[in-house]
């Protein structure tokens, strides 16, 4: 029977290890869990080149390569490991795990004056194809969750990485079919309101984003492959969210006057989960007003909470705490 080219396979690091360093490939028999079939991936390299015109200055004769950037899209259904292992590699810190099984860990973002975000390493292939390409200094540029009632919870990431080094010999593994994560699985909590457990929440999205700098500042060497994608002065994060109401609730009041206040989106259940934590805030609504959805056309009061940087808080603008069976720490060096 011949085979599909187009069916892509991406393995990852199920224990989240990084590379040793941005120039340092991961060892490969630390690659072994393949993304659900569910996932859609995609990747491509960016050519920087400059013209270099003839003597007359009118026509091209060649063109140099002055730089290239590999990017991977990624949209896949979540699990709480999967959302674990894309946070600690967006946040960039991840302590070692307490308690015992369940274990749980602390995730924080790199904090200010760090810029390197963990650089990690995938293999991307085709089903029946041989040598698959081993990604080198992958980093996560953004990562977004989001659901909505009665639906999956999804992803997408965006990843840069340095380039693409062929595995030769590299057996794809057999993907493993996981149950993904529902919005019934997930709760948000608006400081102690929970509008989950109050039947009220109706959507939400999380996104997450370093930025990437992927101009000049990506090659300090002499060279055309970057040494580095560190993250951008300024991170991108919201919380996106949409609840039962009218313009008398005391959230659309809250919210029409930019209110402060913790947050908590924890997706999973029980001893398998990761929470993301803000413990501030600013809590506005996103467009200025009511919207109408679903079966119903019920009235949402849609908000857009930012994040704030809490002076003496070495877990904010967020963290995650994640609870699993996972007795290692993420972000360990691959060797």
């Amino acid at each position: 029977m011949q085979r599909r080219a187009s069916t892509a396979v991406l393995v990852f690091s199920p224990e989240g290890k990084r590379q040793p360093d941005f120039e340092t490939l991961m060892q490969e028999d630390d690659l072994t869990k393949a993304f659900p079939d569910t996932a859609k991936t995609f990747y491509r390299i960016v050519k920087t080149r400059e013209d270099v015109r003839d003597c007359s200055t009118e026509e091209i004769y060649t063109k140099i390569l002055l730089g290239q950037i590999g990017e991977l899209d990624i949209a896949f259904d979540v699990t709480p490991k999967l959302a674990t292992i894309l946070l600690a590699y967006a946040y960039g810190v991840a302590a070692a795990p307490t308690g015992t099984n369940p274990y749980t860990h602390q995730i924080d973002e790199l904090p200010v004056g760090e810029y390197q975000p963990a650089p990690f390493g995938l293999i991307f292939g085709f089903k029946g194809v041989a040598n698959p390409l081993h990604l080198r200094g992958c980093t996560i540029n953004s990562l977004v969750f989001e659901s909505s009632a009665r639906k999956k919870v999804t992803a997408t990431a965006n990843i840069k990485f340095a380039e693409g080094v062929a595995a030769t010999g590299f057996t794809l593994p057999a993907c493993l079919n996981e149950v993904p994560l529902r919005f019934s699985d997930c709760q948000l909590l608006k400081g102690a309101t929970n509008f989950t457990t109050a039947k009220t929440l109706r959507r939400f999205r999380y996104s997450f984003a370093n930025n990437l700098l992927t101009g000049d500042h990506a090659y300090p060497a002499d060279s055309h492959i970057p040494s580095r994608l560190e993250r951008a002065d300024q991170r991108a994060r919201s919380l996106s969210y949409a609840v039962l109401g009218d313009d008398k609730d005391t959230l659309y009041t809250q919210a029409d006057a930019g209110h402060e206040e913790s947050f908590t989106l924890i997706l999973g259940t029980g001893n398998n989960k990761a929470t993301v934590n803000c413990p501030q805030a600013i809590h506005e609504l996103e467009g200025g007003g009511l919207t109408k959805d679903g079966e119903a056309n019920e009235t949402h009061i849609p908000v857009i909470a930012t994040p704030e940087s809490v002076a003496g808080n070495s877990h904010s603008p967020t963290n995650v705490v994640a609870v699993n069976s996972q007795s290692t720490a993420y972000l360990v060096a691959s060797a």
